[in-house]
């Protein structure tokens, strides 16, 4: 999401970004290299790598860097001692600092004109399908079917984290049961296993999920490396090590650090979107990478698991109408999977000026329907990490909303999360500018 100013640049509280002076001095740079990069790149759904990016960056190549300013409105990790140091949370309504959550929203530049007036209309076979109402308590590695919310919190507080729950809730007649939270980014290792979420600065979500532990849960998102590490040219750098369970003890610190912050029952979307070129922990174009980025993975939640008291559940989430990646390539296998999660935003990927309807967001090359398809072959339940409304092309979309609810609710699915932060070009639902999708939502996850 790109809707930045250049003063964000200088006032915003990121915490993992280059100086910024060299953040200039290297944008130019950046965008001559865009050039080079496969003609896939500007369809590309999701985050810009961690590293440091500007929003001039942005707004001139909005479809490469479209995830970054997202993250900006949500929690930074704290690059400093977490236990000592507040997460910083944008202003909401976009721009601002911090880090960016994964997303499929195509940014679109700002003179794009929207082709159709009214929402894109719903073909989707499970939407004449009965809704079943969602099982209540935790997530399970089943059709739980439980509604997360990605939420701001600009106090960092229980307070503000409630306050926007509830106005999330109250705008949709609705109850979140478990909320997102980002611990990628973080510099070291040291920062990597010790995040700020299961330290003080992340007191406000502890305490929310205390308050109810056996129905409130966190979906934290968290990479599979530091930035030290990262290398998107050459990940043998590091896949290599992380295969050969080199970086196991940090993991098992991490899944202990959870436990003991009592965010043992947290569902873990390791390495998400790493489909995408822009992700630090990047499988790779190559077979050898991804499959020594597979074998990373098992390592890792292999020691997460390792953790005294952990019920962890571990969310593969990969981004939609990426790379065209067979997922096999990839798979971590079902003994280190319980779901598998798809971030699918209401943008197409191929065509992000032009409002679609669902089906053909569906039906895009590694689109829904050939993710799920992989899904159901490994009798594995999936999930909506992250979805949305997009401010453009379609703006306010029930026909998308009630899509996404008919698959979610008729389908094997675990968990979805709105994102709701309203960085950059993305709709928080709850805003009051979304009133057909905010009621679509109701009516197919509300309480009435």
């Amino acid at each position: 999401m790109h809707k930045g100013t250049l003063k964000n640049l200088f006032h915003a509280k990121t915490t993992h970004r280059i100086p910024k002076i060299v953040t200039l001095a290297v944008s130019s740079c950046l965008l001559v290299t865009m050039v080079s990069i496969d003609a896939s790149a500007s369809t590309y759904k999701g985050r810009a790598v961690k590293a440091a990016r500007t929003d001039v960056v942005l707004n001139l190549a909005p479809n490469f860097f479209r995830g970054l300013a997202k993250r900006w409105a949500t929690i930074t990790p704290p690059i400093t001692d977490p236990a000592a140091t507040t997460p910083t949370v944008g202003a909401s309504g976009g721009g601002g600092g911090g880090t960016v959550p994964s997303t499929t929203t195509t940014l679109s530049a700002p003179t794009t004109t929207t082709t159709a007036a009214s929402a894109p209309t719903t073909t989707t076979t499970a939407a004449s399908a009965p809704t079943p109402a969602a099982t209540g308590g935790l997530i399970k590695a089943g059709p739980s079917r439980s509604e997360c919310l990605v939420a701001p919190d600009a106090s960092n507080t229980l307070a503000g984290l409630q306050a926007s729950i509830d106005r999330f809730q109250n705008a949709t007649d609705s109850t979140v049961s478990c909320v997102g939270a980002y611990i990628d980014g973080a510099p070291t290792w040291a920062q990597w296993a010790n995040p700020w979420i299961a330290g003080s600065a992340g007191s406000a979500y502890q305490s929310w999920v205390a308050e109810a532990p056996q129905s409130h849960q966190l979906v934290v998102e968290v990479d599979l490396i530091p930035q030290s590490l990262q290398n998107i040219n050459d990940p043998l750098s590091w896949e290599t090590s992380c295969a050969a369970g080199d970086f196991n003890t940090y993991a098992s610190e991490l899944g202990t650090n959870l436990v003991n912050a009592g965010l043992q029952n947290s569902v873990i979307r390791l390495a998400s979107e790493a489909n995408g070129p822009w992700e630090g922990d990047y499988v790779g174009t190559t077979t050898q990478e991804q499959t020594l980025w597979a074998s990373c993975f098992d390592n890792e939640v292999t020691a997460l698991r390792q953790a005294t008291g952990e019920h962890f559940l571990v969310d593969w989430n990969v981004n939609a109408c990426t790379q065209p990646i067979p997922y096999a390539n990839y798979y971590p296998g079902n003994s280190y999977v319980d779901i598998m999660g798809l971030d699918l935003y209401d943008v197409a990927c191929h065509t992000p000026n032009t409002a679609v309807t669902f089906s053909q967001l569906v039906n895009e090359a590694s689109g829904l329907a050939s993710f799920e398809t992989f899904a159901a072959a490994k009798g594995k339940p999936m999930s909506f990490p992250e979805w949305g409304l997009a401010s453009s092309p379609a703006g306010d979309d029930p026909a998308y909303v009630s899509a996404i609810a008919a698959t979610v609710n008729n389908g094997d699915f675990a968990f979805e999360e709105y994102f709701d932060t309203g960085s950059g070009s993305s709709l928080p639902i709850d805003s009051g500018s979304t009133p057909l999708s905010a009621a679509a939502y109701g009516k197919s996850f509300g309480n009435s």
